[in-house]
C-alpha cells in the first residue's frame, strides 16, 4: 500500500472550464504538499446521442479523452514550471465510480463543481456530490467563480462536536499553516421552529452556547498543539447551519467540513446520499470546500483498542471529557 507521502492528488478532467479551475487549484496544492498529480478522464461504455439515433461506442470518446489528458498535462507543466509530476489515467465507466476508486489510493480528490438546474440534478445527478458521498479521502470542490489569484489568508473549519470534528480541525490547521493564513473555527445550530413554540428558546440558546464553547474550545486546543504558529478564532452562532457556512465562505481561501458516516462506499446496498447541509454548501459556496470523510471502521477499531489499553493501565477517564455531538442530531440540529 502506498504511504501518505507517495499518494497523489486526483483531478477529474473533462475539458470543461470547471475542470480547468480544479486543475489550477490542484497544481498549487501539489506544490504545497510536494506530491504528484493523477489526472483522470472517465467515459461511459456507450453514450446516447439522440432518441432515435444509435449509441456511440467508447472508442472515439477514448481518443478525445486522451487528448484532454495530454492537454491537461501540458497545463500542469506550464503552471508548475515542471516541478509537479503527472500521471494520466483513462477510465471506462461512470465518472463518480472512477474518481472514487482513484481516491482510495490518493490523499485528495479535486473537482470543479458545475451548477446545474434542479431538473438536471434529478435526472443526471452531480459528479461532485457523488464523489464526495463515496470517497474515502478528502474531496475539494472548486466553485465556478473561483480564480487561482484569489487569496484571503483565511481558512474556515466547520465543526459540530462529533467524532469527525477532530479530523476536520486537523485538516484545517494544516491548510491554514500551508497558506500562512488564520483559522476561523465555526460551530452553529438552531432549534427547529416547531420546537421553539414548546420551549423557552432563549434558555435553550444560552445553555447550548455554554456547552458548545466548552466542547469546541477543547477540540481546538487539542488540534492546535501541533500548529502553534497558526492564529485561530472560534465562532459559535445560534443560526441556520447551511446559511451560516455559505456566508462564512465569502472571502475565505478554503472551507473545511466533515461528512458523516452514512455515505461510505460499500457501507450499504443503496447509493450514498449527502446530507442537506453539505449539498447546500457545495452548491452555494463562495470558496473551495474540502469535505473530510469519516474514519474507516479499521481506524475506529484501533482507537477503541488504544482507549482500552489506557483504561487497563489505570488511567481514569472523566466522562465529561467525552464530547457528545453539539448541535447535531438533537431536535432541530442539522448535520452535514
Amino acid at each position: 500500500m502506498a504511504t501518505t507521502s507517495e499518494r497523489p492528488i486526483v483531478v477529474g478532467i473533462d475539458g470543461s472550464p470547471e475542470a480547468s479551475r480544479a486543475l489550477a487549484y490542484a497544481v498549487r496544492q501539489a506544490e504545497r504538499e510536494s506530491c504528484s498529480l493523477l489526472l483522470v478522464n472517465a467515459i461511459h461504455e456507450t453514450v446516447p446521442v439522440g432518441p432515435m439515433l444509435p449509441l456511440i461506442s467508447a472508442e472515439p470518446l477514448a481518443d478525445v479523452g486522451r487528448q484532454l489528458l495530454a492537454e491537461a498535462r501540458d497545463v500542469v507543466e506550464q503552471l508548475s514550471d515542471g516541478r509537479v509530476a503527472v500521471r494520466l489515467q483513462e477510465a471506462l465507466g461512470p465518472a463518480v465510480e472512477a474518481l472514487a476508486a482513484a481516491g482510495a489510493r490518493a490523499r485528495l480528490v479535486v473537482l470543479g463543481h458545475r451548477p446545474t438546474s434542479l431538473i438536471g440534478r434529478m435526472f443526471t445527478g452531480s459528479t461532485t456530490f457523488g464523489v464526495v458521498a463515496r470517497a474515502t479521502c478528502p474531496v475539494v470542490s472548486v466553485p465556478p467563480d473561483r480564480t487561482p489569484q484569489d487569496a484571503a489568508l483565511r481558512v474556515v473549519a466547520a465543526v459540530d462536536g462529533s467524532p469527525c470534528s477532530a479530523d476536520v480541525l486537523a485538516r484545517a490547521f494544516v491548510a491554514a499553516e500551508q497558506r500562512s493564513a488564520r483559522l476561523e473555527v465555526v460551530h452553529c445550530w438552531r432549534l427547529h421552529p416547531f420546537y421553539s413554540y414548546l420551549v423557552d428558546e432563549w434558555s435553550v440558546q444560552e445553555q447550548w452556547g455554554t456547552q458548545a464553547h466548552g466542547i469546541i474550545d477543547r477540540l481546538v486546543a487539542e488540534a492546535a498543539r501541533e500548529h502553534p504558529g497558526v492564529p485561530v478564532e472560534c465562532q459559535v452562532e445560534y443560526a441556520d447551519v447551511a446559511d451560516t457556512l455559505v456566508r462564512r465562505s465569502s472571502g475565505a481561501d478554503l472551507l473545511v467540513m466533515g461528512r458523516h458516516g452514512h455515505g461510505a462506499r460499500g457501507s450499504r446496498p443503496v447509493p450514498a446520499v449527502l446530507g442537506s447541509v453539505t449539498r447546500t454548501v457545495l452548491q452555494h459556496t463562495h470558496c473551495p470546500v474540502e469535505v473530510v470523510p469519516p474514519r474507516s471502521s479499521t481506524d475506529t477499531s484501533l482507537e477503541r483498542r488504544e482507549a482500552a489499553r489506557t483504561i487497563a493501565a489505570g488511567t481514569a477517564l472523566d466522562p465529561s471529557d467525552v464530547a457528545a455531538p453539539v448541535g447535531g442530531p438533537p431536535p432541530g440540529g442539522t448535520s452535514p
